[in-house]
């Protein structure tokens, strides 16, 4: 197992965050620091992200969720609540799909279970020949501000700069990993435990309607969705986000 970067904040039920593509975990600081009040946070560098290896190429999202897993049980975590922004919701769906006994619970925040469609390969496919005509900084400097509402956000030149330190390696890679990733309504169709479908009213990427789809075909779902966001929850509207991710952990511990 390759080793993964991770900080570790707070006491109490485990709570893990999973950053977005092409991030790596200090995109969480500000929102980990302020959950870490009241449970145990860890933020992760996905493989091939901020100070954690790559996996070898080509390498796929279920790939991914091995070498979470395999640190999760390496550091004998048994339980916890998996919050996967974007990216990091792919990998959380592969990581259910795996061990759903270890989820309290799941919190897609602007992901999906959908598999790409066609036109979303292409658009994959179109990254891939930009990065190799252009370069990677090309592409993640220019990636960041489309995902905020407002793209004069001040969080904007903080995000871009953790962007731009992704290696060409690890944002092909990926781009790669998401085009190809398998449907996972099947997770939601099968897991016990709740889901949480945090989602932004203008998220050009995730429509509200795909939402209620999706949460329609799991066991146990909720949805909120933030107006005025796009797909950085965290930072577009951090406060409310908090709120409702506090919320509904401590609602789903009280009604185990």
């Amino acid at each position: 197992m390759k080793k993964l970067f991770f900080q570790d904040r707070g006491k109490g039920e485990v709570v893990i965050l999973l950053h977005g593509f092409p991030m790596h975990q200090k995109v969480w600081d500000g929102f980990a620091e302020k959950l870490s009040k009241h449970f145990r946070v860890i933020t992760l560098d996905l493989p091939g992200f901020g100070k954690s290896p790559i996996l070898n190429q080509p390498f796929t999202i279920d790939q991914v969720a091995e070498q979470v897993l395999s640190w999760i049980s390496e550091n004998k975590i048994e339980k916890c609540v998996v919050v996967g922004h974007s990216l990091g919701g792919y990998v959380a769906l592969a990581m259910a799909k795996r061990a759903p006994e270890l989820f309290d619970g799941l919190i897609l925040f602007h992901s999906t279970a959908y598999a790409d469609n066609d036109e979303k390969k292409q658009s994959r496919n179109k990254v891939l020949e930009f990065i190799d005509n252009n370069g990677v900084v090309a592409f993640t400097s220019n990636f960041i501000a489309p995902l905020f509402v407002n793209v004069q956000h001040p969080a904007i030149e903080k995000v871009r700069a953790i962007a731009t330190e992704s290696t060409k390696e690890a944002v092909k890679g990926y781009t790669q990993a998401m085009r190809d990733r398998a449907d996972r309504t099947d997770v939601l169709k099968s897991l016990h435990n709740p889901v949480l479908f945090l989602a932004g009213e203008k998220d050009a990427g995730i429509s509200v309607e795909s939402i209620e789809r999706q949460a329609a075909l799991s066991l146990h779902s909720e949805i909120q969705i933030l107006p005025e966001v796009a797909h950085m929850g965290m930072f577009e509207s951090e406060e409310e986000s908090l709120e409702i991710i506090y919320s509904f952990i401590k609602k789903k511990t009280v009604t185990k």
